[in-house]
């Protein structure tokens, strides 16, 4: 499903700016469609023409006659943007948030009556077109609003459809997840180094190593315990480094970590009403 409709962006940051570079790479909106609009005058000047998009300093004008709108601005800027601009959406316009720990419900809530809203929570690496996505719609969003949105995300890596009260675990997992890789691969490389290591066979080594397990996880037709348990050699080296794992409350810690993020997500959401 592409868009024909005039598609506005509040925020061209790194998030706003990979979705609309991956939207143009695959053809679901043209760049003609497409206008920006930013706080930051200057990176709304050099993103719009790298991006080959209209810049607007003017919401209310650049809002007239769109048919879909991504809020890719921090979530305290949308109650501001929405208290400010909200009145100005057009009443059909799809709006599109991916700001973490803002609900659909309150965003309809600044949106003219009928106006259907979908949050989606992304991650980074849809900056390199490997992203994951979540989308849950709210009360006026239909199932053709979804299947767009689906296949928006779908362009900077994959999207998956889940409910709203699932949204602050999806957070913790995912949007916050490559993080959380990303302390590891901090971790592994400052053993290597330890070790004897340089710094950039260790970094290379570890990073090449998730890549290569992440798509193991992903395409080997396996699960992750299968996967571990063919790779772990009784007595051997891996035994070894997972034992020590085990007495380190590897599995606890991250239970914990993910369950601090996703009361933080709830958290945020209280304070966002």
């Amino acid at each position: 499903m592409k868009v024909r409709k005039k598609t506005v962006v509040f925020g061209i940051g790194a998030m706003g700016s990979a979705l609309v570079k991956g939207w143009i790479a695959s053809k679901m909106v043209p760049p003609s469609l497409i206008t920006a609009l930013d706080l930051d005058a200057a990176k709304l000047k050099k993103m719009a023409s790298q991006l080959k998009v209209k810049a607007a300093t003017d919401a209310e004008k650049a809002l007239k006659g769109a048919g879909l709108i991504l809020l890719a601005v921090k979530p305290q800027q949308i109650r501001e943007l929405l208290s400010q601009k909200g009145s100005e959406f057009p009443k059909r316009a799809l709006v599109v948030s991916i700001a973490a720990g803002v609900s659909t419900e309150q965003i309809e809530k600044g949106l003219p009556q009928g106006c259907p809203v979908v949050r989606v929570m992304p991650n980074t690496p849809a900056l390199l077109g490997a992203g994951m996505a979540a989308v849950a719609g709210g009360k006026r969003a239909k199932r053709s609003h979804i299947k767009l949105v689906l296949d928006l995300f779908s362009a900077v890596g994959r999207a998956i459809q889940v409910t709203e009260d699932q949204m602050d675990m999806v957070t913790a997992v995912s949007g916050s997840g490559p993080a959380y890789i990303f302390h590891m691969v901090e971790a592994m490389t400052e053993a290597g180094v330890k070790g004897g290591l340089s710094s950039e066979v260790a970094h290379l080594l570890v990073a090449q190593t998730v890549f290569g397990a992440a798509r193991m996880v992903l395409e080997a037709g396996r699960t992750p315990e299968e996967l571990r348990i063919q790779v772990t050699s009784p007595g051997g080296t891996t035994q070894a480094a997972l034992a020590k794992m085990g007495e380190k409350g590897f599995k606890e810690t991250i239970h914990a970590a993910i369950e601090a993020a996703a009361q933080r997500g709830a958290e945020l959401r209280q304070m966002s009403s």
